[in-house]
């Protein structure tokens, strides 16, 4: 896409599992097929399966043990890992952040590039909801957050998901994104299924994450008694797991293939999304199937979730206020070629030609 002389380096943070920065992170691959890849922890295997093999160069942080399961362990290291990177001979570096990628350190006639995720939500804003799981002690966050602000001022232009993180980088950062590109979402292009031959059925896509909403969910469930259909699997599943024993009504589909994933989507009556999302990559994936989305009122959710369009929103987080929206949702008799309709400007397609023509300008 860009010239051939430019010598492109690619900089990522976790290669272990798959969800949206994953996505993305391919996404850069493709666009960038001669790039060299930078990663602090990660499997080759992950490169083998989604980067089409190409070599990955690991930080030192992927020698220690385990980690895999123990890299949050790892955290007061992460920007030593993150610093430890030789970029110095390229002319163009890509960094995709959601820690500590953006602080990477590149040479002065070095174009950076980071597409920001989001900065460290358990540093910030929500840091009572990650400190009530014990992950992190206060001289750490005091630390990293000091890293985390020096370090922002390292890329020379930022590129965001959603105006919720562009509000996060001003507050915490003290500096904008110079532009918004949503992430790119795989759209459902089969035959949607009648709303009225839906099942009694809601959907919850991978609500496993302290970010996401999941304990509620299942207190939702739970209290309320509705069906609830739970795509994935990641860290935090057992916990929800545990929490739902013995309750039929949920049930845990764990990792399916992607013809799975649209089939449960397709036939259900409602995606629900109780979290606090950077952007919201499922909730999207839902509404491309015609499926509308009963989404808490917060985060990334207000960019894409249109009130009576292609969903409905409940403001609190508390069972009373769910099952009011969960009734409205089910009450609307919805036109399910528009909820589609709503997401279409989400495309894979769209997200490559905005980053391709941003990155030309900025070169």
């Amino acid at each position: 896409m860009m010239s051939k002389d430019l010598k492109v380096a690619l900089v990522f943070e976790n290669l272990f599992s798959w969800g949206g920065a994953a996505v993305v992170n391919q996404h850069f691959v493709e666009l960038f097929p001669e790039a060299d890849i930078f990663a602090m922890f990660g499997k080759q295997e992950f490169s083998d399966r989604y980067f089409d093999g190409k070599k990955v160069k690991f930080s030192f942080l992927n020698k220690l043990p385990f980690p895999n399961r123990l890299h949050t362990y790892y955290l007061p290291l992460w920007p030593v890992a993150i610093e430890s990177f030789d970029l110095s001979d390229y002319d163009l570096v890509i960094s995709s952040s959601h820690s500590v990628a953006k602080g990477c350190i590149t040479s002065q006639n070095c174009i950076h590039i980071s597409y920001v995720h989001t900065p460290m939500r358990f540093l910030w804003d929500l840091k009572d909801i990650y400190s009530k799981y014990g992950l992190l002690k206060s001289p750490i966050l005091n630390y990293m957050r000091m890293w985390d602000v020096s370090s922002a001022s390292r890329p020379d232009k930022i590129i965001t998901i959603s105006n919720f993180v562009n509000r996060r980088i001003k507050r915490y950062w003290g500096r904008e994104a110079d532009t918004i590109i949503n992430p790119p979402v795989k759209l459902f292009e089969g035959d949607l299924v009648s709303y009225s031959k839906r099942e009694s059925y809601f959907v919850a896509g991978a609500p496993f994450a302290e970010n996401k909403g999941g304990e509620f969910l299942v207190e939702c469930a739970n209290e309320l008694g509705f069906r609830l259909k739970i795509i994935g699997k990641s860290r935090g599943y057992r916990r929800l797991k545990r929490l739902s024993k013995g309750r039929s009504n949920i049930e845990f589909l764990g990792r399916v293939s992607e013809e799975e994933k649209w089939d449960v989507m397709s036939r259900a009556r409602g995606f629900v999304a109780a979290g606090i999302e950077d952007f919201g990559i499922f909730p999207l994936e839902a509404m491309s199937c015609g499926t509308p989305v009963l989404a808490f009122k917060r985060g990334g959710y207000l960019d894409t979730v249109k009130e009576n369009i292609n969903g409905v929103f409940f403001s609190e987080s508390t069972v009373d206020d769910f099952q009011k929206g969960l009734k409205e949702l089910e009450s609307k008799q919805w036109d399910i070629e528009k909820v589609r309709e709503s997401v279409k400007k989400y495309s894979s397609e769209r997200f490559n030609r905005e980053v391709e023509e941003y990155i030309r300008n900025s070169i």
